[in-house]
């Protein structure tokens, strides 16, 4: 697959539509967000599934910290 600039991804993809570009990588030849546009996301269209799982993430992640 040919690579795919931003503005073309999001058009492809509508949900990511109000995501900031900054919240975006580009790596491997796939587009990928960040954990807080991820957190946003999931709150915005209510995913219980995914906020679960982002706050075992989180939880996982100030453990490594020590928080």
């Amino acid at each position: 697959m040919d690579p795919v600039n931003l503005a073309e991804f999001k058009k492809r993809f509508p949900i990511f539509k109000d995501v900031p570009d900054s919240e975006f990588i580009y790596r491997n030849g796939k587009w990928f967000i960040s954990l807080k546009a991820t957190k946003q996301l999931a709150y915005k269209h209510k995913n219980k599934e995914l906020i679960k799982f982002i706050n075992t993430v989180e939880g996982k992640r100030n453990e490594l910290n020590g928080n």
